[in-house]
């Protein structure tokens, strides 16, 4: 796991190493073990490297064995081995046993599009072609890593991070205004907008090919999961013993894939089910003493611990694991005191709860020198495990009948009753709000509303939705230095659920969620982890935003002179929702909860 920045420009003073090393030293808890760079007289690229394939001997920028082909690169190639194989098998050499080279040798080799489809990971990465002059940067299916770029009159620029470009000087840190009412409705500014006027995010599954500084080129997708989705409807999977047989299958494989590690991997263990099968897969394939981390909660409502002590207690006895438990504790205070820090690692407003309790966990792991954690993120959004969906597929036609269309009611979510003090925040009438403050998600609600409900929601939680969790595990963890994995983020086993009916997703008529892979842990965990009701990532942050001390944070954060809510927003009637959340009148959390993250983050980026 790393970091990696790039400048393609025309302009010599731009490429200077000296002068972009303050560029590069931004993004060094993505990477503390090592850094380097390279620079011709079209190009800077910058690389700082959490090594954790490769120890020795896979430091980067690499050069291809030709001298043509220069990489950087930020991920994990799960196949890469594979891959190295078939190259061997075809009298192609190797200097490094890292991963990074298998990137390198299939580019130099075969191209770009026959490298992409190849690469089994999440990876975003760099290569600079010296002969053409071409500089190609390209995205993993899903967007597990993130990859942001920017266009400046003499530059094109591209970085792991936002702070990296923003630091150059040679882009404004203009905020991108009309993206506030998306916010506001989402937590997240969606697909290749952000939170900055003039810096992009190239969607997952995406990548550019330029060749002048000026190529102001679109996103070339290389994969979409829509069409991905159509093609299995071809095959669709309508037996539930064939279900459960993938299922199982392609959890295992992929739970085991992301153990692949030169340095110590630990476990993220919630009690949940979705890291429950995780970790008992792990149990199950004879892996012995590792090291398992668990939020504690000093409110037993929220605890999960308990059910990680049953799970981990579980495993030991019945496979003879040694696995260990490490319940993180933490007091509210310490959660809150992080949030500057973290804002300003996440270069946008926080957008979960959870997200510092994550960072804390990761931190734990850190201390226990562990680089890698495996988690369970990721399992809900393809195997129906919210009650939102319940929810709507049981009252979508009554909601619809009203003056909301389907779009409206999957896009705003459980904030449909706020759509209307939103906009009035933002300076807009409900009537006048279109698809350009809406953003990406609601287009691209609007083109694939053919799809049926249940795979629709389940297809737009994974395009759009997914993207503010994915955000969360990356920064967190890099802000502990430690990579973070998603097994049921494996685009093969993404494909193969989404193939699978949805009546063994979500059980119509026992309102289950999750069935098949329910019926897929009872081999695995016990029955008492695979029946109770999802809490989701418990947090004391839930309590502290209703309390004295959050308002009066609050309230003195939007009345500052710089702040965007006096700048940008309705400061009187953000103050009237301040005060009816917290005289109980009403209860806006997630309004309350978005701004607070907005002006932290405003004030210390």
């Amino acid at each position: 796991m790393c970091g990696i920045f790039g400048i393609y420009s025309n302009q010599q003073n731009l490429l200077e190493v000296q002068h972009n090393s303050a560029n590069l030293q931004l993004l060094s808890h993505r990477g503390p073990d090592d850094s380097g760079s390279y620079r011709d007289d079209r190009v800077y690229l910058g690389h700082v490297r959490l090594s954790i394939l490769d120890v020795i001997s896979g430091n980067q920028p690499m050069i291809s064995d030709d001298g043509r082909f220069v990489i950087v690169y930020n991920g994990e190639i799960y196949n890469y081995l594979e891959l190295r194989d078939e190259l061997l098998s075809k009298n192609h050499y190797f200097k490094t046993t890292s991963d990074t080279e298998v990137i390198l040798k299939l580019y130099q080799n075969f191209g770009p599009d026959h490298t992409l489809s190849k690469l089994e990971g999440m990876f975003a990465f760099s290569i600079w072609d010296q002969v053409e002059h071409t500089l190609f940067i390209a995205r993993d299916r899903i967007g597990e890593k993130p990859l942001y770029y920017a266009y400046a009159d003499r530059a094109f620029l591209f970085a792991s991070e936002i702070k990296a470009i923003t630091n150059t000087g040679l882009v404004t840190d203009e905020l991108h205004a009309n993206g506030l009412y998306e916010y506001f409705c989402r937590s997240k500014i969606s697909g290749s907008r952000t939170f900055y006027q003039n810096i992009f995010e190239l969607n997952p599954g995406h990548y550019l090919l330029l060749s002048g500084v000026n190529d102001r080129l679109p996103q070339y997708c290389y994969w979409d999961l829509v069409n991905e989705y159509r093609i299995g409807q071809d095959r669709k999977i309508v037996k539930e013993s064939e279900a459960h047989s993938i299922v199982e299958k392609c959890v295992h494989n992929s739970v085991r894939n992301r153990m692949i590690s030169d340095v110590p991997v630990g476990l993220l263990t919630s009690g949940g089910i979705d890291s429950s099968i995780v970790t008992a897969m792990l149990a199950a394939s004879g892996y012995k003493g590792l090291q398992c981390f668990c939020a504690g909660n000093r409110s037993s409502k929220l605890d999960e611990s308990p059910f990680a002590k049953l799970l981990v207690s579980y495993l030991n006895q019945h496979n003879d694991a040694d696995f260990n438990l490490n319940i993180v504790m933490h007091d509210v205070k310490s959660l809150v005191d992080e949030i500057p820090f973290l804002s300003k690692i996440y270069d946008e407003p926080l957008q979960h709860l959870s997200s510092v309790q994550m960072y804390k966990l990761c931190s734990a792991a850190r201390d226990h020198d562990i680089k890698v954690l495996i988690s369970g993120e990721g399992s809900d959004e393809i195997f129906c495990g919210y009650d939102r969906y319940d929810r709507i597929f049981t009252f979508v036609d009554e909601m619809t009948n009203g003056d909301y269309t389907l779009e409206d009611i999957l896009y705003y979510g459980g904030g449909l009753d706020n759509a209307e003090i939103v906009s009035n925040i933002c300076g807009f009438e409900m009537t006048t709000i279109d698809d350009d403050l809406r953003g990406e998600s609601y287009r691209w609600l609007r083109e694939h509303k053919d799809i049926p409900l249940m795979d629709l929601v389940m297809l737009y939680d994974q395009r759009h939705r997914l993207q503010t969790i994915l955000q969360r595990q990356d920064r967190m963890g890099m802000a502990a230095s430690i990579e973070l994995r998603q097994p049921f983020l494996n685009y093969r086993l993404v494909n193969a659920v989404n193939s699978i009916d949805s009546s063994f997703k979500f059980e119509e008529s026992t309102r289950e969620t999750k069935y098949i892979l329910k019926r897929v842990s009872e081999k695995f965990i016990p029955q008492d982890i695979i029946s109770r009701k999802k809490v989701g990532f418990s947090s004391d942050l839930t309590l502290w935003f209703r309390s004295r001390s959050s308002r009066d944070q609050l309230n003195e954060l939007v009345r500052d002179s710089s702040s965007i809510t006096r700048n940008y927003l309705d400061l009187k009637l953000i103050e009237s929702v301040i005060e009816d959340h917290y005289n109980a009148s009403k209860h806006y959390d997630f309004l309350v909860k978005s701004l607070y993250y907005l002006e932290v983050w405003n004030r210390h980026r």
